[in-house]
Parts: structure tokens; sequence; C-alpha cells
């Protein structure tokens, strides 16, 4: 990558693990452009509290070593043809119109800055990945874990949070087999009717893990008081439940954050930052774990069954 070609990768706007399955799938689209990858998570991202404040290099570091300040520059084109010196820093509130936004548009445009702010599935990059390409021949989850796991780097902070949560509970590094439960509560109920029906399968396929494999603890992630109310009744004994020391806040519907007023854009990333960070401490302490149940609909899920090589008697997503 070089040339002084640049891709953007702007905030999605959705859940936190939505906007960096966004960013890893255009981090592949710079490679397959020959551009340089740019992320910038300015005043349209759900975490940040100014425009000068790039959030993405608040938890992750960076994908090269140019910062939006090489992007912005009077004399560079960009694409679409929305986008200008400036204006290219804030949000396009247009922008699930899609217009100029068709990938191949995207990945066969000539000018200096491309800019990506709508999400798409590692799959439409498929056609453009030619035969002398690595990751040709990858099904997209395999592109998908290569990604994750190679280029998304969690700042020390995150790692020394990851690694002081774990010092902490020596029932997390006894040596035997842990089981990580992904439990959603009401944070996106309307989203995914079947999300009630699919919790009532998680305690099954515990039961499964810990009969077939010898699993003696369960380590709890989610976000509703009431899943840790039940889970404490239905694993008191022996010290079995871990629960995250991560002091989460539902959220009342769909989290989109493209489509929230917030009056007081400061307050608002305030607040959700130390949240964040918790998010992905708990994403990274599910990889320590030796077997994993998720939602399938869940982008945390999701993050978790491509940041490890997993066995594939050893996860399990309910759909």
């Amino acid at each position: 990558m070089a040339n002084g070609r640049f891709l953007l990768i702007k905030s999605w706007g959705y859940s936190l693990w939505a906007d960096i399955e966004h960013v890893m799938v255009m981090y592949l689209a710079a490679q397959l452009t020959n551009r340089i990858p740019v992320v910038y998570w300015g005043m349209e991202s759900m975490y940040s509290s100014s425009i000068s404040l790039n959030s993405f290099e608040l938890f992750f570091e960076p994908l090269s070593q140019y910062s939006i300040y090489d992007v912005v520059h009077p004399d560079n084109t960009y694409y679409p043809p929305i986008w200008n010196f400036s204006n290219v820093m804030i949000d396009d509130p247009d922008k699930l119109k899609w217009e100029y936004r068709d990938i191949n548009s995207m990945m066969e445009s000539n000018a200096d800055v491309v800019v990506s702010d709508v999400s798409y599935p590692i799959s439409a990059l498929i056609p453009f990945i030619k035969q002398d390409h690595p990751m040709y021949g990858m099904t997209p989850h395999q592109i998908y874990s290569k990604l994750y796991q190679k280029h998304l780097i969690p700042k020390p902070e995150v790692k020394k949070m990851i690694q002081n949560f774990i010092n902490k509970n020596p029932n997390f590094r006894d040596e035997k087999p842990i089981v990580c439960a992904h439990v959603r509560g009401n944070a996106l109920v309307h989203e995914i009717n079947q999300l009630y029906s699919a919790n009532s399968f998680y305690a099954p396929a515990i039961w499964q893990f810990f009969n077939m494999y010898n699993a003696r603890h369960l380590f709890l992630i989610t976000d509703s008081k009431a899943i840790v109310k039940e889970y404490k009744k239905l694993y008191y004994t022996n010290d079995i439940l871990i629960i995250s020391n991560s002091k989460k806040i539902p959220f009342k519907g769909p989290v989109r954050q493209c489509n929230t007023n917030y009056p007081n854009k400061r307050h608002k990333g305030v607040e959700l930052v130390k949240d964040t960070f918790e998010v992905i401490k708990d994403t990274y302490l599910a990889t320590e774990c030796d077997f994993f149940i998720g939602n399938g609909y869940s982008s945390l899920s999701n993050a978790v069954l491509r940041l490890k090589e997993w066995p594939e008697t050893n996860i399990k997503l309910i759909y």
C-alpha cells in the first residue's frame, strides 16, 4: 500500500463490534485497491466527544502510520463526490440513502481519497480478490478471522484490563476448563424476533459442554441484570459462575448512533468510552475461555468467533 492514495474509514454508526467489522472489511478493500487505510471515528461516532478526537485510537492501534490530517488536504480529490476538504471530517446525515456508495464505484475510483462510511459484508469484496492475494480462495469466515487476528490490536490499556481481571479471579486461572456464554438481554430485542427463544437454548448447550468436556467454570457476558440474577440461581454451587465486573448499561431499543440525536455530543462520548473499554475487555476474555456459546445475530459473539482459531467442537452460535 503506497503512493499517497487513501481509504478513509469512518464510523458506520452502529454497535462497537459492527463498527469494527466495517473497519476490517475496509482494511481489506484498502489492500485490494493499493490504498493507505486511515480509520477516523469523529463526531459521527458514538464514542467521540470532539471533532479532534479519533475515538478508534482510544481502543485499538492505528492501521497505518497516517492520520486524518494526512487525508484532509485542499489539493486532494474525494469520492463519493459529496466529500471535499471542508466537510470530510463531519458526518453525512444522508449516508443511508447509499448515494454514490455502491461497492464497484468505491473500488474503481481514481480519487486521492475514497471515503467509506457505510458497511459491506466481506462477501462483497471476494470478487475483487485476485489469485496472487494470500486470501484468494478463502471462505468469508476465514477472511474475517485473518483480518481480526492480524490487524486488530488492542491498546495497552485494554490488554492491562484483561490481565487485571484474570489476575483477580482465581477461577479464571485455575486451569479448569471454562465455558463463556454471551447472553443478550434487552439491548437489541426488537431487531430479532427470536431473541428470547434463542436464550432458552443456552442452558442445554452449557450443560453439554460441562458434561462432555468436564468444564468447571462459566464466564457470563450479558448486559441484563435479570440474566445475571437467573444465572446466579442456576449456577450457584462450586464457584461455577464467573461474572464480569463491567458496569454496562443496557440500551433501550436498537443502538443506531447515526439515527440518534444527542443534544450534548461531549456528554455522549464521555458516557460511553468507559463502557466500550469494558465491552472490548469482555470480548477478549471470552477468547481466553476453552468453549464459547453466543448469539449468532450478535456482532460481539461473531467477533469472539473471529478473534480465535476455535476447534469446531468448542464453539456454538445460537440462532
